[in-house]
C-alpha cells in the first residue's frame, strides 16, 4: 500500500507534466529554414563586369518585409542602394539594387525570416569584380545557419504541453471514462493556459529576432502567425468559462477538443510541412502525427491522473479502453513520423553524417523504448488495473519520463535545417598568414595557412597530423567556418578543403572578405571521431604605414594609417617584460578621436599563440587591456568598427624589452 498516495500523486504529475512535453519531440514539425539556395553573381565568383543588384534564391521563401541584403566593401562600407525588394513572380528571390562598384572583393550578408514559420536565419558569401583570385579549383558554401533560440525552445515547450494537455484530458473524459473525472477541469485550464504562455513566447522571440515592433507585426508571416495561433485560443475561452460555472459536459468536451486540433492544424501550417512541395498531404500527415501525440501522450496524462479509489473492474475496463485507443495512436504516429522523416533527411547516408540525422536516429531510439514501456503496460499493467494500479502507474509514469529526454533532442532538432535542405555548393608568391591549434582531446594538430592573408581570395592550405607521433592524417573531411566577431551582423560562411595528399588539405575562396581577426572553426572528420579546431587568423594588411614616435623614459607611440586618413595608436605601457597595459586610441581624418564604441584586441610572441585579453574603454575610442608579457616581439592586432560602419583593423608588431 502507497503510505503518501498525495506526495505518490504530486510526483506523478511531475513526471506526467515534463514527458509530456515529448509533444513537441512526436508532434513538432521541422522547422522552416530560409537558407541561400543560389546567387547572382555565383558565391566566390569573379566578375570582369561589376553587378547592378544582387538576387538571391532562397530553400523557402522569406518575408520581403522583414529579411534584408547588405553588400560591404572590403573596408566594411554599405554599397547597396535602395531596399531589399522582393522579385516579382519569384517568391523565393529577393534582390536588392548596387551603387558603382569598383574592383575589388565583396561581401553580401543576408538575413531572412521564413514567411512559412518566422524562422530567422543569416549567411554571407563573397565576390570579386576584377580580382585576381589564387587559382584552385575549389568551392565554397554559402547557405548560411539559422541561430537557436534557448528561449524560443522553451516556449515552443510549452506551447506544446498545452495543446496535448488539451486535447488528450478532452479525448480521454470523452472516450475513455464515462463520466469527466475530477482532473479534467484542472487539466484543460491548465492546458489552455500552457498554449497561450507558450504561443506568446514563441511569437515574442519571432518578432525580437526579426527585429520588428507589435504595431509593424501587420501584413507580416509574422502577424498571420499570430492569427493562427490565437484565433483558436481565443475560442476555447469562454467554452472554458462555461465549464467552470457548470461542469466539462460532453457537448464542451468535444468542442474543446475540436479547438485543440484547431490550433495543432496553426501551428503545422506554420511548419516545414506547409512549404514543402505536396503541401496539402505533408500537412495533413503532420497535422495527423500532432493529433495522434496528444491523444496518447496527453491521454496518458489524464489517464493516470483520473484513475483515483480502489481497483475494480471499472478501472479494468477504463484502462483497456484507453490502451485500444493508445495502440491506434502509437500506430499513427509511427507511420506519420517515417512519412515525415523520409520527406526531410533526404538520402539516407545523413542520418549517420549530419547533426540532424545523428539526433533523428537517438530519437527514434527512445521512441523505440516508449513502444516497448507501451507493450508492457498493454499486455501486462491493464489486464491487472482490475485488481492494481500500481504496474500501471509505474509503467506509464516511466513512458512520460523516456519522452522527456525524446522532448530535449526534438527541441533541437526543430532549430536544425532537415539534411533535404542541403547546402547550395557552387564553384569558387606571395606573404601569408599561419595559425596553428589542436582539438579539445588533443588528438590533432592543425596548421592552417592563408595566402597571401589580405582581405579577399585567399588560398588555404590545412596540414593535419596526429598529435602524439606526428603522422600525417589523410582521407579526413575538412570544413571551415569563418565567422568575424567584430561583426556579429554579418553571418558564417563555409568552405569545404580538399585532400591534396601527404595529410594536406586545400582550396581557393573568398571568406577573409573583410579586414579583421577572423575565428576559424575547423570540423574534421572521417577519423574515429569528428572533432573540432578553433583558430583565430588577422588578415594582413598590404603596404601598412606605420609612424613609430620613441622618446626617452616614454612608451613608444605607433601611429597605424587607415583608410579614409584614418589612424589608431598603439603603445604598450611600460613596453617592459612583466605587466602592461595595450592602448588603442582611434582618429579621425582630422585627427580627432575617433567615437568607436567597441574594439577587439589580440596579442601574442610573433608566430606563437595569440591572447585576447579583456578592453577596458577609458572614453569612446579610447580602450586599454591588461597584459602580462615576456621578453620579445609580440604581434599585436585589432578590429574595431567605425560609426559609418568601415572596419579598422591592423597587425603590427611590437617588441618588449627589459
Amino acid at each position: 500500500m502507497n503510505r503518501h498516495p498525495g506526495s505518490a500523486r504530486v510526483r506523478l504529475l511531475a513526471a506526467a507534466g515534463a514527458g509530456l512535453a515529448v509533444a513537441i519531440g512526436l508532434a513538432s514539425p521541422v522547422m522552416a529554414h530560409a537558407l541561400l539556395a543560389s546567387s547572382q553573381p555565383a558565391a566566390g565568383s569573379n566578375l570582369s563586369t561589376a553587378p547592378t543588384d544582387i538576387v538571391l534564391t532562397f530553400t523557402e521563401a522569406p518575408d520581403p518585409k522583414l529579411s534584408s541584403i547588405q553588400v560591404l566593401g572590403s573596408t566594411g562600407t554599405s554599397v547597396t542602394a535602395g531596399p531589399t525588394t522582393a522579385v516579382a513572380g519569384s517568391p523565393t528571390k529577393l534582390q536588392v539594387g548596387l551603387r558603382p562598384l569598383k574592383p575589388g572583393v565583396y561581401t553580401v550578408t543576408w538575413t531572412t525570416v521564413s514567411s512559412v514559420d518566422g524562422h530567422l536565419a543569416r549567411g554571407s558569401f563573397a565576390f570579386g569584380v576584377g580580382a585576381t583570385p589564387p587559382s584552385t579549383g575549389s568551392q565554397t558554401e554559402t547557405t548560411g545557419s539559422s541561430p537557436i533560440s534557448p528561449v524560443g525552445v522553451v516556449g515552443r515547450w510549452v506551447l506544446y504541453v498545452g495543446l496535448m494537455l488539451l486535447l488528450g484530458a478532452a479525448f480521454v473524459a470523452l472516450v475513455v471514462f464515462l463520466a469527466p473525472p475530477a482532473p479534467t477541469l484542472p487539466l484543460l485550464v491548465g492546458g489552455w493556459g500552457a498554449a497561450t504562455l507558450g504561443s506568446l513566447v514563441v511569437i515574442g522571440v519571432q518578432m525580437a529576432e526579426a527585429g520588428v515592433g507589435i504595431t509593424n507585426v501587420i501584413g507580416t508571416s509574422i502577424g498571420t502567425a499570430v492569427a493562427l495561433r490565437f484565433v483558436p485560443l481565443l475560442v476555447a475561452l469562454p467554452l472554458l468559462g462555461w465549464s467552470i460555472r457548470r461542469g466539462p459536459g460532453r457537448p464542451v468536451l468535444a468542442l474543446l477538443g475540436i479547438v485543440a486540433a484547431a490550433a495543432m492544424l496553426g501551428d503545422v501550417l506554420e511548419s516545414h510541412a506547409a512549404a514543402s512541395g505536396a503541401v496539402l498531404f505533408n500537412v495533413a500527415v503532420q497535422w495527423v502525427h500532432v493529433a495522434a501525440s496528444g491523444t496518447w501522450l496527453g491521454g496518458l496524462v489524464a489517464l493516470l491522473l483520473g484513475l483515483r479509489g480502489r481497483p475494480s473492474e471499472e478501472t479494468r475496463r477504463i484502462a483497456t479502453r484507453f490502451a485500444n485507443s493508445a495502440t491506434v495512436g502509437i500506430s499513427l504516429v509511427a507511420v506519420t513520423g517515417v512519412v515525415r522523416a523520409l520527406s526531410e533527411i533526404g538520402a539516407l547516408e545523413n542520418l549517420a553524417l549530419t547533426d540532424f540525422g545523428r539526433l533523428l536516429v537517438a530519437k527514434t531510439g527512445l521512441l523505440g523504448i516508449l513502444g516497448v514501456l507501451g507493450t508492457i503496460n498493454h499486455f501486462r499493467g491493464v489486464p491487472g488495473a482490475g485488481r492494481s494500479l500500481g504496474l500501471l502507474r509505474r509503467i506509464g509514469s516511466m513512458e512520460l519520463i523516456v519522452a522527456t529526454t525524446v522532448l530535449l533532442l526534438s527541441s533541437t532538432l526543430v532549430n536544425l535545417a532537415p539534411p533535404a535542405q542541403a547546402a547550395s555548393i557552387v564553384p569558387a608568391t606571395p606573404a601569408s598568414v599561419t595559425a596553428s591549434g589542436s582539438d579539445f582531446g588533443t588528438t590533432v594538430r592543425m596548421q592552417l595557412v592563408a595566402t597571401p592573408g589580405t582581405s579577399g581570395f585567399n588560398v588555404f592550405r590545412a596540414t593535419l597530423a596526429d598529435y602524439d607521433s606526428g603522422a600525417p592524417l589523410s582521407d579526413r573531411s575538412v570544413t571551415l567556418r569563418f565567422t568575424l566577431p567584430a561583426r556579429p551582423d554579418i553571418g558564417a560562411s563555409q568552405l569545404q578543403l580538399k585532400p591534396a595528399g601527404g595529410g594536406v588539405y586545400q582550396a581557393t575562396g573568398p571568406n577573409l572578405s573583410i579586414d579583421g581577426t577572423w575565428r576559424i572553426a575547423a570540423q574534421i572528420s572521417g577519423g574515429p571521431s569528428t572533432v573540432e579546431v578553433t583558430l583565430q587568423l588577422a588578415t594582413r594588411q598590404p603596404q601598412l604605414k606605420i609612424d613609430v614616435n620613441a622618446a626617452p623614459g616614454l612608451p613608444t607611440i605607433y601611429t597605424v594609417h587607415l583608410a579614409q586618413s584614418r589612424t589608431v595608436q598603439v603603445y604598450i605601457d611600460p613596453g617592459k617584460a612583466g605587466a602592461n597595459e595595450v592602448h588603442l586610441t582611434f582618429f579621425d581624418s582630422a585627427g580627432k578621436e575617433l567615437s568607436v564604441p567597441t574594439a577587439q584586441v589580440s596579442i601574442g610572441p610573433t608566430g606563437g599563440t595569440p591572447s585576447q585579453p579583456a578592453l577596458r574603454t577609458l572614453e569612446p575610442g579610447h580602450f586599454v587591456a591588461d597584459a602580462t608579457l615576456s621578453l620579445g616581439t609580440y604581434s599585436v592586432s585589432f578590429s574595431a568598427t567605425a560609426p559609418d560602419g568601415q572596419t579598422l583593423a591592423a597587425q603590427l608588431q611590437i617588441p618588449v624589452t627589459k
